[in-house]
């Protein structure tokens, strides 16, 4: 989650201007001006009712570290009949090295990042 959301800011305004201040870009994220019920947080400077702006800022992190990169798309399909195995785990986290069938790499990818992957099971 962290390194999607890594800035997320809240900020206080006034009623009269959500966007005071914030750079074009910014107001592209939050979207259509937030109308005068949206966010009651208390009073704000002027008198005027405080609304709460929220901007989320998701950040262009790879998360295939290494798996077949000189590929526009790693794309892999899979006809389940066809499976030697009555249940085969297949790896989402991009860790394993066996990709793309599961090795266990998730479990130490989420003790270290605190995410919670595991496989995609196919089942016969």
């Amino acid at each position: 989650m962290e390194s999607v959301l890594s800035h997320v800011g809240a900020g206080f305004c006034n009623g009269m201007a959500p966007f005071k201040g914030l750079t074009e870009t910014q107001r592209g994220v939050l979207g259509a001006p937030l109308k005068a019920s949206s966010f009651g947080v208390g009073v704000g400077v002027g008198g005027g009712r405080a609304r709460r702006v929220v901007l989320v800022k998701a950040e262009a992190v790879s998360i295939n570290p290494d798996i077949r990169k000189t590929e526009e798309k790693v794309v892999d399909s899979v006809v389940v009949t066809e499976l030697s195995k009555p249940l085969t785990a297949y790896c989402r986290c991009w860790r394993s090295g066996t990709f793309p069938l599961c090795d266990g790499s998730h479990v130490k990818h989420n003790k270290a990042t605190g995410d919670n992957v595991g496989p995609l099971l196919l089942k016969k």
